[in-house]
């Protein structure tokens, strides 16, 4: 097993611990005052404790700087290639091959 699955493990079990050694009745005020057992009040409060750490801290993607269309492989073109892609250049408009000579 990794160590963050046994560290999950035995926070789980100390958590199921903590609840069921806390059956007795409580009472809770939330505007009112409820009368109900501290392993329901510790369980919301831990699963709201949950959602909120998971929306804090969630990962975002991480977007590009600058998008754009590049081909590695043209380096490694074979001298027929090459013949080819001057061929099909040739038919191009000035505007078409500063946009290709960017790219």
């Amino acid at each position: 097993m990794k160590p963050k699955s046994i560290i999950i493990a035995v926070l789980l079990a100390l958590l199921l611990l903590i609840l069921f050694n806390n059956k007795e009745e409580a009472t809770f005020w939330l505007f009112t005052e409820i009368r109900t057992s501290k392993l329901i009040i510790l369980g919301i409060f831990f699963l709201m404790g949950v959602a909120v750490g998971g929306i804090l801290f969630r990962r975002k993607a991480k977007h590009p700087k600058e998008y754009g269309v590049s081909n590695p492989n043209v380096g490694y073109l074979a001298p027929e290639d090459e013949e080819f892609l001057k061929d099909e250049r040739d038919g191009l408009s000035d505007d078409d091959r500063e946009y290709i000579r960017r790219d």
